[in-house]
């Protein structure tokens, strides 16, 4: 009991709340991030997810502007640093051996570590968010956001592997929750008048976003297990060189899906389809980086699976822009999945705290 009130569990609680608030905050900016390239997509004004997909992940680039602004600052106080940390080598005192062993297991992520993590990242990470790019291409957002909660399955699986998640009874059935909220709710995924895609088109949206959903938990476990804590790794100088190595080693697949006929470049044609291209940029870089923040704040799973989230999300957005109604097994689904949500993320917090 003592150790639950300590002032190391309650920062933890701390830590956890403000995870929960990142990614509130994701939830809502990835829905209307969907919601803007749908419409986007359904006009067949500019239907090139490949782009924009490397267009957004180019963004993360300014990352590194702060971070190198930040070291620059910092190159001042360089010498009272030195000065300060010989005299702490002059005066050891009991609690260094215990200090640096605490170091020495969770070190700061050294600028090397950072750079080659973010060269194993960027690949993972275009590939989910162009995947989930492309399936609004072909099926609505509410059906890409339940199938992109399936990531929650691949995350325990990855996870579980790779010791990062614990399977116990709790979470079985609150996944199997999970399973059925989002069986019900995939029930409405129909055409909504003879114009729309026949079911062919459909099924192809609905599995890229199951391949989308797939390299979600693949990248998401891959950040866990490699940094482990929040404090160990600056996410500026992570995301701003994924950003770099999106910009030069995947611009030539632009010119390769261009010659294949997959999809032919193009610049957005008016001013009108940039600004909607620039905002869905901004709204992706503030997103991802808060995604990057809540995941490590908490956990893989509770963030995947409060994801899900999204999906009555999307259910509102559908109802008040498109006048969308949808059948009684859509929101008997949403609550199963937003029940899901609660149990794990009430499982795992009580693990986080305990430990």
């Amino acid at each position: 009991m003592t150790l639950l009130n300590s002032p190391v569990s309650l920062s933890r609680s701390r830590e956890w709340s403000l995870g929960l608030f990142f990614l509130s905050c994701v939830v809502i900016l990835w829905v209307l991030s969907s919601f803007l390239l749908n419409n986007l997509f359904e006009k067949g004004t500019y239907s090139k997810p490949f782009f924009i997909t490397w267009f957004n992940t180019a963004s993360f680039t300014l990352y590194l502007i702060p971070y190198y602004f930040k070291r620059w600052n910092n190159e001042n106080h360089v010498h009272n640093i030195i000065e300060t940390s010989s005299l702490l080598i002059e005066e050891p005192d009991l609690e260094d051996e215990e200090t640096q062993l605490n170091k020495d297991k969770l070190h700061p992520l050294t600028f090397d570590e950072t750079l080659k993590l973010s060269f194993c990242f960027t690949v993972l990470w275009f590939m989910s968010n162009f995947f989930n790019n492309a399936s609004l291409l072909f099926t609505s957002v509410s059906s890409q956001t339940i199938l992109s909660s399936t990531s929650s399955f691949f995350t325990m699986l990855v996870g579980y592997f790779f010791n990062q998640e614990i399977f116990n009874l709790t979470r079985l059935i609150s996944l199997i929750g999970l399973f059925i909220g989002v069986v019900c709710v995939t029930f409405n995924d129909e055409p909504q008048s003879a114009d729309s895609s026949p079911f062919q088109i459909i099924l192809l949206g609905d599995l890229l976003a199951l391949l989308g959903a797939l390299c979600y938990g693949i990248y998401s476990i891959l950040l866990k297990f490699k940094v482990k804590d929040d404090a160990r790794i600056d996410m500026k100088l992570f995301f701003g060189f994924v950003g770099v190595f999106n910009t030069l080693i995947l611009w030539p697949s632009i010119v390769i899906v261009h010659f294949l006929g997959i999809e032919p470049f193009e610049l957005p044609p008016t001013k009108e389809i940039w600004f909607i291209i620039l905002f869905n940029c901004t709204i992706s870089f503030l997103a991802d980086f808060l995604w990057a923040r809540a995941m490590l704040l908490t956990s893989p799973l509770t963030v995947t699976v409060g994801l899900c989230m999204t999906i009555p999300l999307a259910l509102v957005c559908d109802v008040i822009f498109k006048l969308q109604i949808n059948s009684p097994i859509y929101f008997f689904g949403a609550f199963l999945v937003c029940l899901s949500f609660y149990w794990i993320n009430k499982n795992e917090k009580n693990d986080s705290d305990i430990l």
